[in-house]
């Protein structure tokens, strides 16, 4: 499998502020990386620190590294469902530690023609593949991402079909080409329950630890389901890396977070009680410097939870509650992988406010997430039509641009619990909003 593949034409003058914004939020998510090194050797690694004014990286890598200062090391990662990568100059090896010159720009490495959808394991999606009926190998594992040709399955279990003996998951187990008569894809979202076609091996992957292969799937009376599900949960797949602004800056300071602990700052999370809701709840905004206060009949000031909280409770009470998030294809795996790591039993994606309607109506669900690129104010339009249609929605978390006092008002009038201002991080302060929604702070 092509891992690296460069091209030789780069644009001049580069852009380092998009390759620090990637990089910045690639640290941040801990998103795989691959960098070879002078033996041709691929290494898994891991981004441990950016520094912008020496203008380097440091990428913690697996096994022994061969590298030569100044020589050039080719970089994969994969982030946000895209493989981006970058030749960079190595500036020094400190054991398992490569610290490299940051580049002036990325590129984009997409080998797929077709967009996939990426799997979550505990949505319970499953591949069972069979050489023959009789003979051959039989192999049972789970789906990371899916696409209209082909899947990404991590192996579990293997059989020899003939005598049913256990067979080792290693990358003998099956070669490239390998043929299986079926494929059984069971438990898609949004797809039949069971989904059988034939496929074959394109590519065999043993770094994380364990067994993984991509298949090629053979055209079935299904790709138009599948096609249907990929559509909802990625978009089309871009020529060149997409634009992307940065979280911070070295001259801005540290990150404003969007969904701070409450303080008595300018920062400060206002409260505006809501007319909508049978009950009262708070509408509160996380504001950045600068940002205007909300309108005078603002409540009060909520107080910042207490530093001592009881972590093994909290999770206790999580597995019980449900959330919907409706947000965009990339983003809202993000999410959900996010809170399912927090400790959520169930973290539901709306593909869209059809979605919202029906998952809404399920049990023990909290709170609704709703972070999606449509203009806020159409958002506001389809909570508030909601809700005189009937509809008993659960507290509403809004994520926006900007927050500004007639988006305030806006969303009180709706019954908006929590107005997010974007881009928010995937941490502590986000969680103790969202605990906070959902009556567990």
């Amino acid at each position: 499998m092509a891992l690296f593949n460069f091209g030789k034409d780069k644009s001049e003058g580069g852009n380092p502020e998009l390759v620090m914004a990637y990089l910045e939020d690639a640290q941040r998510v801990r998103s795989p990386f691959l960098v070879r090194d002078g033996r041709k050797v691929d290494h898994s690694a891991v981004l441990q620190a950016l520094d912008e004014k020496a203008g380097t990286l440091n990428l913690q890598v697996t096994g022994s590294f061969a590298g030569e200062k100044g020589a050039k090391a080719e970089v994969v990662f994969i982030h946000e469902n895209l493989r981006m990568g970058a030749s960079m100059k190595m500036v020094e090896i400190r054991g398992t530690t490569v610290i490299l010159a940051l580049p002036d720009e990325l590129e984009l490495l997409e080998r797929r023609k077709q967009p996939r959808a990426r799997l979550n394991a505990k949505e319970g999606a499953t591949l069972t593949g069979l050489s023959s009926l009789f003979e051959g190998v039989g192999i049972n594992g789970i789906l990371d991402n899916l696409s209209e040709s082909g899947c990404r399955v991590r192996v579990e279990k293997a059989m020899n079909l003939k005598d049913q003996k256990k067979l080792g998951l290693g990358t003998a187990l099956v070669s490239v080409g390998h043929g299986f008569m079926i494929l059984k894809l069971n438990k898609v979202p949004r797809c039949p329950a069971v989904m059988e076609m034939g496929g074959k091996v394109a590519y065999i992957d043993d770094r994380g630890g364990g067994l993984a292969l991509g298949l090629i799937l053979e055209k079935s009376d299904y790709a138009g389901t599948i096609r249907s599900m990929v559509s909802g949960r990625a978009g089309n797949i871009p020529s060149t890396v997409p634009p992307k602004v940065r979280r911070k800056s070295v001259a801005d300071g540290p990150d404003v977070a969007p969904s701070p602990r409450p303080e008595r700052t300018e920062k400060a999370v206002e409260a505006i009680p809501a007319t909508k809701l049978p009950e009262p709840i708070r509408s509160e905004v996380a504001v950045s410097p600068g940002m205007p206060a909300p309108p005078a009949q603002a409540s009060g000031v909520a107080e910042a939870p207490s530093a001592s909280r009881n972590v093994a409770l909290l999770r206790l009470k999580k597995r019980s509650r449900a959330m919907v998030i409706l947000a965009s294809a990339g983003h809202g795996e993000l999410l959900r992988d996010h809170l399912l790591d927090e400790g959520y039993g169930r973290v539901l994606v709306a593909m869209g406010w059809d979605d919202v309607v029906v998952l809404s109506l399920e049990p023990g669900v909290g709170l609704l997430l709703i972070d999606t690129e449509q203009p806020v104010l159409e958002s506001l339009e389809m909570v508030q039509r909601l809700r005189e249609a009937g509809l008993e929605l659960p507290p509403i978390v809004l994520a926006a641009e900007e927050v500004s006092v007639p988006l305030v008002l806006a969303a009180q009038r709706v019954g908006i619990s929590q107005l997010l201002v974007k881009p928010y991080a995937l941490d502590e302060a986000l969680s103790v909003v969202l605990e906070q929604q959902m009556g567990l702070g």
